[in-house]
């Protein structure tokens, strides 16, 4: 297995458990994004404490999905940004009312779209953060071992 993973609390929990939250469906609802966070940043943590760890091969597997996201979501950044200005619905008084609904329901709370989409690369870069001191903690054990089983290696 490529992916050691050993929790403090005794559960187990992997990069799958993660990806089922909603790494493909990253525009979920505000609940979903939230519990991506928390299992990103859980991941993390256990990363940190020696709970699990990742060989380089798989790690870069993995940074390179992250990426992938990362890149697609610079991609569409540009929208959403557009997407905090009133639209052009013309210059009537419902079509200025409509366009400031529209508005304000784009960026209104914490469940509107631009600040949900805003959470993803947060959460990317925390998985990304785990990823990377998962496999300074692999190549780390991998040295620590080699080192151990080396004090067993026959003299010849």
């Amino acid at each position: 297995m490529s992916i050691a993973q050993v929790s403090a609390g005794g559960g187990r929990h992997s990069m799958a458990d993660w990806t089922d939250m909603g790494l493909t469906g990253v525009t979920g609802d505000r609940d979903q994004l939230k519990a991506m966070g928390d299992q990103a940043q859980h991941l993390l943590d256990d990363a940190k404490s020696g709970g699990w760890a990742v060989d380089e091969e798989t790690g870069t597997h993995l940074r390179n999905a992250i990426t992938q996201a990362e890149e697609r979501l610079s991609r569409i950044s540009l929208n959403v940004e557009r997407l905090r200005n009133k639209p052009p619905f013309g210059n009537d008084t419902y079509a200025q009312q409509a366009a400031a609904h529209f508005q304000t329901a784009m960026d209104s709370d914490q469940n509107s779209l631009i600040p949900v989409y805003q959470t993803v690369p947060k959460n990317l870069k925390t998985i990304r953060e785990a990823l990377d001191v998962a496999i300074s903690k692999y190549d780390a054990s991998n040295e620590e071992a080699t080192q151990y089983l080396g004090k067993f290696k026959d003299p010849e």
